[in-house]
């Protein structure tokens, strides 16, 4: 075993030394044992849970001098989380409808256009749509909604504008690696949908048929299920079985939403037909930004995932790591400043800094938010002497 790591450890440096010389080499094959490397794809995603924009906050972006509404500071601090991975993805909790309808929030969301630039400035690749709140301002909010986001270039799953836009299923291709993606909600708060195809509706019998054709298609199959109780810190059992569902149809990643708090998260070991490999899912993201201030819907995570195909192996979920985040709702100087932060960095900031930037009680909530998502995700106590920016979930 020692000779052969040797043998390897020596034909990628010829390969790398040819490599910088200016010469071909070929890197499937090692040059001196005829040893077959096998060819490693990768593709890494970064995911948050529910945008919502409350009229706390839309009333906070509005600068009456223009007669505008600026979200920009919103995501400033923590889209360096997004930077470098491969598709930014999240749950748009709210529709667009347009200024002919009054800006409005809970029970029936219209948010001002100028919140996608904020979103387009994160770096937001593919958003899901279908939720409780997609038909808020009805049809046409669900058609304006869409219209917009292809106006700013961001892909979506989960409403439609038509029967054949609805078989379309979303695929991406990431270095090498096929993605599908596929969204659905548990229901739209009772506001009836006029036509099947504007929303998907959990229907085990439509969603097993939807994810059993994007698996003939894809190498790895994501579903954003719209699904659980709201507030509550756990998945009833209803929720593990639709996801046990999902799994066995032949989903290989389940990105959950809808309680506004986070909800455990697992590697899964699944098996489509061509091998047993990991899995994972999370039952509830939580809220990445609204106005739901108080413990714990004001605390959540950007969530990593990196997936990885070695050889003919199916892909695998390798690596799964979590950002512990924080809406901040006041600053420092009481006054309604709606910013998503990183909890590591509001709490090892210099302490005239830190107190120039958050209130002393949110000081206090910091601290109990990495005590709280620490044990809750990792299943241990992380000291604060011991705080990171970023955990790695440990696989089983």
């Amino acid at each position: 075993m020692g000779t052969k790591r040797r043998k390897k450890g020596l034909c990628l440096l010829i390969i790398a030394l040819l490599s910088l010389a200016g010469c071909r080499a070929e890197p499937a094959f090692t040059a001196a044992a005829g040893e077959q490397i096998p060819l490693v794809r990768t593709a890494t995603l970064a995911v948050v849970g529910d945008i919502m924009v409350h009229d706390y906050q839309y009333n906070e972006a509005y600068d009456p001098a223009a007669d505008t509404y600026d979200f920009m500071h919103n995501f400033q601090d923590v889209k360096r989380f997004f930077q470098g991975y491969d598709l930014v993805l999240g749950n748009l909790e709210l529709t667009f409808g347009g200024p002919d309808k009054p800006y409005a929030s809970f029970p029936c969301f219209n948010t001002p256009d100028s919140f996608l630039d904020a979103l387009k400035d994160a770096g937001f690749d593919i958003l899901t749509t279908a939720n409780n709140h997609s038909m808020d301002t009805g049809k046409a909010g669900v058609l304006r909604t869409l219209d917009k986001l292809d106006e700013y270039g961001i892909k979506h799953m989960g409403t439609y504008r038509s029967a054949e836009e609805r078989e379309k299923i979303l695929y991406q291709d990431i270095n090498g690696l096929r993605f599908a993606f596929l969204s659905y909600t548990y229901g739209t708060n009772g506001i009836p949908v006029p036509d099947a195809y504007l929303v998907n509706l959990i229907d085990n019998d439509i969603m097993v048929r939807d994810i059993q054709k994007a698996r003939q298609n894809a190498d790895v199959v994501v579903v954003l299920p719209h699904m659980g109780n709201e507030y509550e810190t756990y998945p009833r059992d209803i929720f593990v079985q639709w996801a046990d569902l999902m799994f066995e149809a032949g989903a290989d990643i389940v990105l959950a939403s809808h309680p506004h708090v986070l909800q455990k998260m697992e590697y899964r070991k699944i098996d489509h037909g061509d091998g047993v490999h990991d899995g994972f899912i999370i039952y509830s993201l939580g809220n990445f930004i609204s106005s739901q201030t108080t413990p714990p819907r004001n605390a959540s995570i950007v969530l990593h995932l990196t997936v990885e195909q070695v050889g003919g192996a199916p892909p695998s979920v390798k690596e799964v790591s979590f950002v512990p985040i924080w809406t901040q709702f006041r600053n420092a100087q009481n006054e309604n400043h709606f910013v998503v932060r990183s909890v590591y960095e509001m709490l090892t900031l210099p302490q005239p800094l830190r107190d120039q930037t958050v209130r002393k009680k949110d000081q206090l909530r910091l601290e109990e938010i990495h005590k709280e998502t620490a044990e809750f995700l990792l299943g241990r106590q992380i000291p604060l002497s011991e705080i990171q920016e970023e955990y790695t979930f440990p696989k089983p």
